[in-house]
């Protein structure tokens, strides 16, 4: 049995502002290569095209999902990556999150009735992907230590009864940085274990 693989380009974008990213996502969904992106951005709310008339004050995009919040301190992971399988895909993307989440003293648990990652009633993780031509764009919302008080102006995903949580404001102090490093880790370790083989040599 010899593993096969899965080529993933890491780039981590620093601080960007968000419709530059945007600009620089389309880009990269015209290649072939599967791309995962790093980023933080300035303050900003951003909502679903499906439900941007209820919330004319965020910025549309065309994503699944409601209304967010992402600052400084919400580590976004954007997956530019092939997709032959949508649902396969976001399993992996999920179990990726999870085994992240598995590095802190906390019960998260992830609600497919609501799709995010959750402790009781409190978000600390949202999920928004688009496909397009077997491209997925998008990504994965952490909250690592978001303003709260600004990001709970609004009910995260337009959910009743939810609020925004944080590792920080769950007490764990943990920087962008670190959670990267995990995450890059992870993330090649959940894509690489579908791409088993078997030859004969």
């Amino acid at each position: 049995m010899e593993k096969q693989y899965l080529e993933i380009n890491f780039k981590d974008l620093g601080k960007i502002d968000y419709k530059k990213f945007l600009e620089l996502q389309e880009e990269l969904v015209q290649k072939k290569e599967n791309f995962l992106l790093f980023a933080t951005h300035n303050p900003i709310f951003t909502v679903g095209k499906n439900e941007a008339k209820n919330f004319p004050f965020a910025y549309v995009v065309d994503r699944g999902g409601s209304i967010t919040y992402f600052d400084e301190g919400t580590l976004m992971v954007y997956f530019i990556f092939n997709v032959k399988s949508p649902p396969f895909f976001y399993k992996n993307v999920r179990k990726s999150i999870s085994n992240f989440f598995k590095n802190f003293p906390l019960d998260i648990f992830y609600d497919k009735e609501k799709p995010g990652f959750y402790i009781q009633n409190r978000k600390i993780a949202s999920l928004g992907f688009r496909y397009e031509n077997g491209r997925s764009k998008h990504g994965v919302s952490i909250h690592i230590n978001p303003n709260l008080d600004e990001f709970n102006k609004i009910n995260p995903c337009n959910l009743s009864g939810i609020k925004a949580t944080s590792l920080y404001n769950e007490g764990i102090k943990i920087s962008i940085n670190e959670a990267k490093e995990i995450l890059k880790k992870i993330i090649k370790e959940v894509f690489n274990e579908t791409k088993s083989i078997s030859t004969i040599t």
